[in-house]
């Protein structure tokens, strides 16, 4: 099962390394925190770089939530594994995680996707993690290479920001 550790933005990469070094491999089987592919215009084309999509979380697959939790005990500054009211570990759901699942490629990173636009320069259509969660668009920035979808996601409705890319932007790109 997924359960989601919430440690200080920016540290993401500190505390997946931290794990891998300190957690006994067979208390899990995966830490990792998922990036999404940024575009940003420069000069005639564009750049293109990865952030992080949830600043703040790194996500552990494990059956031993319990052991995994005490590991971490030694950097409780680095690290809070979240919870809901009864004091459980907050696990990712089924839903949540093939939501997840679905729209990050290897290497646990969101590809920005190609879409389609009408007269108005309003989306019509989309490949790839926008095109799955289409109908939950809630904001389109076009011009900036992103859109905003509204899913519920670690108990909470949350608006996530996906990056987008047209057809001629690929001849233009640098990659960072």
């Amino acid at each position: 099962m997924w359960y989601v550790i919430q440690t200080v933005t920016g540290q993401e990469d500190v505390l997946t390394d931290m794990m891998q070094k300190i957690i006994p491999e067979e208390y899990y089987r995966e830490c990792f925190y998922i990036k999404r592919e940024c575009a940003d215009k420069e000069g005639d084309g564009w750049r293109v770089y990865h952030s992080v999509l949830f600043p703040g979380y790194v996500f552990v697959d494990t059956d031993m939530p319990d052991k995994v939790y005490y590991s971490l005990k030694s950097v409780p500054k680095l690290t809070k594994l979240l919870k809901n009211e009864e004091e459980i570990f907050l696990g990712v759901s089924e839903e949540e995680r093939e939501f997840l699942e679905n729209i990050q490629s290897e290497g646990h990173l969101v590809r920005r996707s190609l879409v389609k636009l009408d007269e108005e320069k309003q989306i019509i259509g989309a490949e790839g993690a926008v095109g799955k969660y289409f109908d939950h668009i809630v904001k389109q920035r076009v011009r900036k290479r992103y859109v905003l979808i509204r899913m519920k996601l670690l108990g909470k409705d949350r608006k996530i920001l996906l990056g987008i890319k047209l057809k001629e932007d690929e001849e233009a790109e640098t990659n960072m």
